[in-house]
């Protein structure tokens, strides 16, 4: 069912890497998030620039550099992170991108619109927080004794 929805390996990364950087509540290097998904350090660098770009991560070089989530994980929807990295979901009438059916009906009736609704739904509905099992944000996970707002407040008096 090519054509409903994508999720390649760079979503598949940024949604991973999102996961960690909330998990571990402070800044990471691209290797250590790439080390802990096994992926390649230049693919998961590649993903996360374009994560910079969308406004979800920050990116601080130097000796004590990395990325940082720049909110909290329950006030990133996945559908953010899919978006950044797809482009917006667009639903497909035909699995097999024909522009006319030769059929008198598609022989998948509306089983593609729904999957794509419903994977969508699924996205929008969802935040970081939910991903990574965060019921508050008390957990005590760097978000609840504020390094994570430390971190950032300390990167703007620097630069």
């Amino acid at each position: 069912m090519s054509g409903i929805f994508q999720v390649s390996e760079a979503v598949s990364l940024a949604l991973h890497g999102m996961g960690i950087l909330a998990l571990a509540g402070k800044r990471m290097r691209v290797r250590e998030m790439a080390e802990a998904v096994e992926a390649s350090e230049a693919h998961m660098a590649k993903v996360f620039q374009r994560l910079v770009r969308a406004g979800l991560v920050e990116s601080v070089r130097g000796p004590a550099g990395g990325f940082e989530l720049l909110k909290k994980p329950s006030e990133i929807p996945l559908y953010a992170v899919y978006r950044a990295i797809e482009g917006d979901l667009r639903p497909k009438s035909c699995v097999l991108g024909l522009s006319r059916c030769p059929f008198r009906e598609c022989m998948f009736g509306d089983f593609p619109d729904r999957v794509y609704e419903e994977f969508t739904d699924h996205l929008k509905s969802r935040s970081l927080g939910d991903l990574v099992g965060f019921e508050d944000e008390t957990s005590g996970r760097g978000w609840i004794d504020g390094s994570q707002d430390n971190a950032q407040d300390n990167n703007h008096r620097q630069g």
